[in-house]
């Protein structure tokens, strides 16, 4: 089910306080599988715009574009083709999703950008070991880390493939 929200705004500081505890509540409800949110701010002279744009940083997720035969690809700011669509996947219709990092510590978590958006997106899968899909990590030996990094919002491996070997954190 998705839901969009459309706030017009001005001057409107006092009560977004309020707005965001409540759309934070749409985002935790599991009936809800995604929610948009479009502000419309006409020219407010507070600080309404400073805390849009606090709440979208903090409340960003990934989406998981479904690619089909007629998927449309556009090259993102790194140069990797990306899918331009509309079309959703939930992640707990995964059977197995392959993720890429940076680096992982010595149990297994993910070191990433510093973004937090495989945390937030599969947040809702750390602890669902009945319907979680196996989560592998994919990069080099030279990332694997043999200290503890992690902080507790950080996603843990099933399993990191590399060019040698491939470790097990279950």
């Amino acid at each position: 089910k998705s839901i969009s929200i459309i706030l017009p705004l001005y001057n409107e500081a006092q009560r977004l306080k309020k707005t965001f505890k409540e759309i934070k509540k749409f985002l935790k409800r599991k009936t809800v599988t995604y929610v948009e949110v479009i502000f419309v701010n006409d020219g407010s002279k507070d600080n309404s715009d400073k805390m849009i744009k606090k709440f979208i940083k903090e409340n960003k997720k990934m989406k998981f574009n479904l690619l089909n035969e007629n998927s449309i690809l556009k090259k993102n700011k790194f140069g990797i083709n990306e899918i331009m669509s509309e079309d959703f996947i939930d992640p707990f219709l995964f059977d197995t999703m392959f993720i890429p990092f940076v680096g992982v510590d010595i149990n297994g978590h993910r070191i990433g950008y510093g973004g937090g958006y495989f945390d937030r997106a599969l947040s809702s899968l750390i602890h669902k070991n009945d319907k979680k899909p196996l989560i592998i990590g994919l990069g080099y030996d030279y990332q694997i880390l043999d200290k503890k990094l992690s902080e507790p919002h950080d996603l843990k491996y099933d399993l990191v493939a590399t060019e040698s070997r491939i470790l097990s954190y279950s």
